[in-house]
């Protein structure tokens, strides 16, 4: 047989010229790639697999489609409408089979009338929490689609934000620990009264640099976030620690021992404050609960939470029963501690908020985010009044008022301490800033001593730095913390050179 009947011949094979369109050559050529398997038009034969081509054949008479072939990976999860609870890369695929429910376990076979009855109502009125709430926990669930949103909002900073919350759940149980010895004495006054002989100034007295670490407090297992002296007065110590409790330090003694040991956050605390009479404390904890405490008897008054993390709060000046907290979510929310209710919200940072002060005479507040912007707002006004934001302005995740509130400072993450004046309008002082230390990723706590004449500081490498307010030039510098960042540093309203200072090694340290 020549080539001129079979084609042209190449090795053992003839190459053959035939007729066919390229969609049917496309067709074939695809298929034969699939399933090993290909149509010859010419001869109206199957070439290639034939098993395969039975068997599709078999498949597509049954169900009417072609059986699927696996074609590499299996795409990704497919999550539902209706996302109740969003279990993220544990989701199943959505071809994977489910498995089938376990049986229940079988009911005991005899039930009196009336407890089959209670349990019948009991069951269908309550909702999707399966204990009660306290009295005193206000807990704001957000709506379906709200919380859906939430969720797959949240999973592109899993790397910053704490677990959220299941709902329907309750903050842990509550408790406090007395470590003193009576908690009133014997005319009767509670152990939080101020000692006799100490009166307030309104730091009307000269300030002195201190000189060395006269005292160390330890009692916390983790790191210190933050800590406050007593208004006015300084008698007693508040610090907040990751390791999710509070304490109250007796700082008039020279004992310096721990009084009161509050339990109410089953993670770190990133915030708290004292209100202006010292009778009770907020704390803001990673659980995404915030708890309003009573100093002298250690009981938490009442609880709130809406879900988010809430980075700073803060009393109002004129209403210690309204609060603002700084969340997460990019918005401010004001609580009233009376009913457990948002009064307002204030919504116009584009990323996490992450402090908050209140300046003239607690008319007005200002807000900070990780969006390097600075807002301006008047109370219960939810639109900014002012708006600052520089191309060289970074994030500025702490503040602290000026002594006499005509100025007040932020600690700016390019490892500098910007001041803003605080006149008619809030404006950034160019020619005032202080440098020197390194606070990059740290929100360190800042504090001006009582006359106004000294700034101090931590740093990210636990040194402790004292600053000359007017010409902004270092005085001094401790070495105060190991193993981390020296977190806070305050001045004590009376005495002219102690200062406190806590750090990540979870120690209180008291410098004079």
């Amino acid at each position: 047989m020549g080539d001129s009947a079979q084609g042209k011949k190449i090795g053992k094979a003839y190459i053959e010229t035939t007729a066919i369109d390229e969609f049917t050559f496309n067709q074939q050529y695809q298929s034969f790639l699939r399933a090993g398997y290909a149509h010859d038009v010419s001869s109206n034969q199957i070439v290639g697999n034939y098993q395969n081509y039975v068997q599709d054949q078999e498949d597509e008479t049954l169900t009417g489609k072609k059986r699927k072939r696996d074609k590499g990976p299996k795409p990704l999860p497919v999550l539902p409408d209706d996302d109740d609870e969003d279990l993220g890369p544990w989701a199943l695929y959505k071809d994977d089979p489910v498995e089938p429910p376990k049986p229940p376990v079988a009911a005991p076979a005899v039930i009196p009338p009336s407890i089959a009855n209670a349990a019948h109502k009991e069951t269908t009125s309550s909702s999707s929490t399966t204990a009660a709430a306290p009295a005193n926990e206000f807990i704001i669930e957000p709506e379906a689609e709200e919380d859906k949103w939430e969720k797959r909002n949240e999973r592109k900073q899993n790397f910053v934000l704490p677990p959220r919350p299941g709902r329907g759940s309750h903050a842990m149980e509550a408790r406090s620990i007395f470590h003193g010895d009576h908690e009133v004495d014997f005319q009767g006054r509670s152990w939080t009264t101020c000692p006799q002989g100490i009166h307030a100034d309104d730091g009307d007295h000269e300030c002195y640099l201190p000189k060395k670490n006269v005292k160390r407090l330890t009692g916390h297992t983790k790191g210190v976030q933050g800590i406050e002296f007593f208004p006015q007065t300084g008698h007693l110590l508040l610090s907040a620690s990751l390791d999710g409790t509070c304490k109250v330090w007796d700082v008039a003694q020279e004992s310096y021992h721990p009084l009161r040991t509050y339990l109410g956050h089953s993670e770190g605390i990133r915030s708290a404050q004292l209100n202006a009479t010292g009778e009770r404390f907020l704390s803001s904890g990673f659980d995404r609960y915030i708890r309003l405490w009573d100093t002298e008897t250690g009981q938490a008054v009442s609880t709130f939470s809406n879900r988010k993390m809430s980075y700073s709060v803060r009393f109002y000046p004129h209403d210690n029963n309204i609060f603002l907290a700084a969340s997460s979510d990019n918005k401010i929310y004001q609580w009233d501690a009376r009913t457990g209710a948002v009064a307002q919200e204030y919504h116009y940072h584009l990323q996490a908020c992450t402090s908050l002060l209140f300046i003239d005479q607690g008319r007005k507040f200002v807000s900070t985010s990780d969006d390097k912007k600075l807002l301006v707002w008047e109370y219960d006004i939810p639109v900014p009044v002012q708006y600052i934001q520089e191309p060289d302005m970074h994030a500025i995740p702490a503040l602290a008022n000026h002594t006499t509130e005509d100025y007040f400072v932020g600690q700016s993450m390019d490892n500098k301490i910007v001041v803003y004046s605080n006149n008619e309008r809030v404006k950034l002082n160019r020619k005032k800033v202080f440098k020197g230390h390194n606070n990059t990723g740290y929100a360190c706590q800042m504090d001006v001593s009582p006359n106004g004449k000294y700034l101090i500081s931590g740093d990210g490498l636990g040194s402790l730095y004292i600053w000359d307010w007017k010409t902004g030039k270092i005085f001094r510098k401790f070495a105060a913390h190991d193993q981390g960042p020296c977190m806070g540093a305050i001045w004590h309203p009376l005495h002219a050179s102690r200062i406190a200072t806590c750090g990540w090694d979870g120690l209180i340290k008291i410098w004079e």
